[in-house]
């Protein structure tokens, strides 16, 4: 989408779209952002130098803590099949290579191939706002089990690699090649060439390489739309390559960050590290955790085998609790009873939530590293109520269920997930 004339193709969007729920749904987000940004900018003009200077004694020791324990012996990959639903409908269907085409229905698009996404046209957008955009868009309906099929055959591919990947999607997983390359040393020559089978399928292949998840990510999408790009494992390098990228990049910051670093003059990861002590007093400490891990490159080396134990959780129901005070300490208490069952195994952390109506939401959050402390979780799960209790804000937060969840590793799952209905 990098080159388009986003404020041209936003105006389509919200004039295709007006008086739909999708467009009132997304003015009640803007402004919900709006209303967070003038708090965070109000907070921000009542922040002293004395604060800024103990904040940064504080940032300088967890950087010194972290750069201690830097990883830069494994290589990870990161694998994109792009556009891959659309690739396998071309695949089946050669007509559709040279025309703009989708793979989804009017009212939802799951992808869509490089012609229509000149046009604007994306994923997780209605076909009705596609058309236009594009009014000869190809909408061609979605065949799971098709597809499906087609990512059980590269999937054995990776196995080759690293028989314990990790899969994230139908077109998407993380390999740990460490091992493997080790072994290729004493292989013969003619032993050393790399399975092509994919290109037989029509498949986009884009491959990350680095030393951890969250780089590797990053670096999957840097020769879009057919390439690979690799990150050597020397920590100059990883600076160098930190330095200049878009907060956007990242895994874990969406549109909603972004805007809110974007008021402070942040819109690249060298900004974070440099107004990281600023961070650190207007943002959650999970979060600003997170923009420090970032800031240095840092991410996950330790890919979940499979066997692992999934995930452990703790919840209760009750009659409706709308007090601050009662919420905060059944989320304590709930955190106490969920760490005695963990092993420093979990590293995301999910709060479930119930409201009076029924609609229950979910918001999870993945720490660098393993967590079984209560406290910790607990202030993890703290924030997540908090945001959400901000977000009723002024009216209190009606709930009748609260659930804690702590799963191994999800990486890409930072952030909010929809209210649904649950009868």
């Amino acid at each position: 989408m990098e080159g388009l004339d986003r404020d041209k193709i936003n105006k389509i969007i919200m004039k295709s779209s007006k008086g739909s729920r999708f467009y009132e749904n997304e003015m009640k987000k803007e402004q919900q952002v709006n209303l967070r940004i003038e708090r965070m900018m109000l907070q921000k003009a009542h922040i002293t130098e004395q604060q800024l200077s103990k904040a940064q004694t504080q940032v300088e020791k967890m950087t010194f803590d972290l750069e201690s324990v830097r990883d830069l012996s494994r290589v990870i990959v990161h694998v994109d099949m792009d556009a891959f639903y659309a690739a396998v409908e071309t695949r089946d269907c050669p007509d559709l290579k040279d025309k703009p085409m989708a793979v989804g229905s009017m009212s939802m698009l799951t992808t869509s191939n490089y012609h229509a996404r000149k046009l604007g046209v994306r994923a997780a957008m209605p076909g009705f706002i596609a058309k236009k955009l594009c009014p000869n868009l190809v909408i061609v309906p979605t065949d799971f089990d098709k597809y499906r099929a087609v990512s059980t055959e590269v999937r054995e591919i990776f196995a080759d690699y690293d028989p314990h990947f990790l899969p994230m999607s139908l077109d998407e997983a993380y390999l740990d090649i460490s091992e493997h390359l080790e072994q290729r040393r004493v292989w013969p020559e003619a032993l050393r060439t790399c399975n092509t089978f994919a290109m037989g399928l029509l498949l986009v292949i884009l491959l990350g390489i680095a030393p951890n998840m969250m780089l590797a990510k990053v670096c999957s999408d840097k020769n879009k739309p057919n390439g690979q790009y690799r990150l050597p494992s020397n920590r100059q390098a990883v600076m160098v390559f930190i330095q200049d990228l878009p907060v956007r990049k990242v895994s874990g910051i969406g549109k909603v960050t972004e805007k809110m670093l974007g008021a402070l003059g942040i819109t690249s990861c060298i900004h974070l590290g440099q107004e990281m002590a600023l961070l650190a007093l207007l943002f959650s400490e999970t979060s600003w955790h997170h923009f420090l891990d970032i800031s240095l490159g840092l991410g996950s080396t330790h890919i979940e085998r499979d066997g692992e134990r999934k995930s452990m959780s703790t919840e209760r129901t009750f009659g409706e609790m709308s007090a601050l005070e009662e919420q905060f300490s059944l989320c304590r208490q709930l955190c106490q009873d969920l760490a005695q069952e963990l092993q420093k195994e979990g590293k995301t952390v999910t709060l479930k939530l119930k409201n009076v109506n029924f609609e229950v939401k979910t918001r999870a959050w993945t720490l660098p590293c393993a967590v079984a402390a209560s406290d910790k979780l607990f202030a993890v799960a703290k924030d997540l109520l908090t945001t959400e209790i901000d977000n009723v804000s002024p009216q209190p937060l009606r709930l009748r269920l609260m659930g804690n969840l702590n799963l191994p590793s999800l990486t890409g799952l930072n952030g909010v997930y929809h209210w649904e209905k649950n009868t």
